[in-house]
């Protein structure tokens, strides 16, 4: 950095707050976003403004890129000649929720969809596919191992989401639990190649319907000491027993409070007690205050509550590159969003777990969905746009 120079943090969000608690408030002269909603707002008391606000003074800025869409905004600082920055990572993978706040409420500020328009049009989607493309364009050629892996153990939910495609209503899937064996070998090839990314025991289900869920995620934390191990449950199954079990073991424990009314279940109710007397694990669990009945993503059509499905085909996506999803049964899914299994990439029954990852039909996935949406399945339908 630049000696002299005051930092500005491009990312108005948890990274640049978390950014701001490393680099400290005086070394920081402000937030750039490129939203023109946050624009003209502060931030943990620091302006928010925009990339054009400060150009005429740009020379006397270190930039610190703070954002998961990183990618887009590297790109967009070099078309603008800017090369005094870098890239804000942290010492760990970042957490889903970087708040010491127990109790969130995502609709505030950012609101709520309240028509399927309203999600396809709004700023943060359009944002959010020109980083995805950006982000598969810098890591294609250079493929590593999955940064994420969600390791399915049973494949049921008992909450009743409108928006999701295996919601105890809706849910086709005939029922599959994995055996233990299988689990244990997943989690000791992942130690064998020295896996430091995320692990995960869910995907699309609930994972407290499998009781066996507090040892198997002790299993993977004693094999596995450098992944950075989340959990999110619908919290109706948990007791306070469960709850210390578990965060007891994992760095993150996200706990989605279904409730139209945005009131706190009974099990929330009791976690939220305990942890207000023990103030440090609000580093490690977040109840979200969930609505079961919104409009979220298409899931490629799948989405129950969602019809007027859009063309996304000339996009990319860049969930193949960074994630892994695994069934009850073994078999290795396209991505999060398949929810039904209905694409099969392997079967770790049979195939060993780096051999699938780098092997061919991961291969083609990855070179269907550089070239867009519109060359793989129900893609082209899908408004999902993660970074990972």
């Amino acid at each position: 950095m630049g000696c002299g120079k005051k930092i500005v943090l491009f990312g108005a969000g948890q990274y640049g707050i978390k950014a701001l608690e490393r680099f400290g408030r005086d070394a920081v002269e402000c937030f750039v976003d490129n939203s023109a909603s946050k624009q003209g707002t502060f931030l943990e008391g620091k302006p928010v403004r925009g990339i054009g606000d400060i150009m005429p003074q740009i020379a006397g800025y270190h930039i610190v890129i703070a954002t998961s869409y990183s990618p887009s905004v590297e790109k967009q600082l070099r078309g603008l000649g800017v090369t005094d920055y870098e890239i804000f990572e942290g010492e760990v993978l970042h957490g889903y929720y970087e708040t010491e706040e127990l109790v969130v409420n995502p609709y505030e500020g950012a609101g709520e969809a309240l028509s399927e328009e309203e999600w396809s049009g709004s700023e943060k989607m359009q944002y959010a596919r020109k980083a995805v493309n950006d982000a598969v364009e810098k890591i294609r050629g250079r493929q590593g191992l999955f940064e994420h892996i969600e390791v399915e153990t049973v494949n049921r939910c008992n909450g009743n989401c409108s928006f999701c495609p295996v919601n105890r209503k809706d849910d086709p899937r005939e029922k599959a639990v994995m055996e233990q064996w299988l689990f244990e070998d997943i989690v000791d090839q992942l130690a064998e190649a020295g896996y430091r990314g995320r692990f995960t025991t869910f995907s699309n289900n609930e994972p407290l319907l499998d009781g066996r869920i507090i040892d198997f995620n002790r299993y993977a934390r004693e094999k596995l000491p450098d992944a950075r191990m989340h959990l999110f449950t619908n919290g109706t199954l948990l007791t306070i027993d469960k709850f210390i079990a578990l965060a007891d073991i994992l760095d993150e424990l996200v706990i989605d409070n279904y409730h139209q009314g945005l009131e706190l279940i009974k099990p929330c109710r009791e976690i939220e007690e305990y942890c207000r007397e023990r103030p440090e694990l609000r580093k490690k669990v977040t109840i979200v205050l969930r609505k079961p009945e919104e409009i979220l993503t298409s899931r490629g059509g799948l989405a129950p509550n969602r019809k007027q499905l859009r063309d996304y085909g000339d996009d990319r996506c860049i969930l193949p590159f960074k994630q892994m999803v695994v069934r009850p049964d073994g078999k290795v899914s396209l991505c999060c969003n398949d929810a039904l299994g209905k694409y099969t990439l392997g079967d770790l029954k049979e195939e060993r777990l780096l051999d699938v990852w780098f092997g061919p039909r991961f291969r083609m996935v990855r070179e269907r969905l550089y070239e867009g949406r519109k060359e793989w399945g129900d893609c082209r339908h899908c408004d999902t746009f993660l970074m990972g």
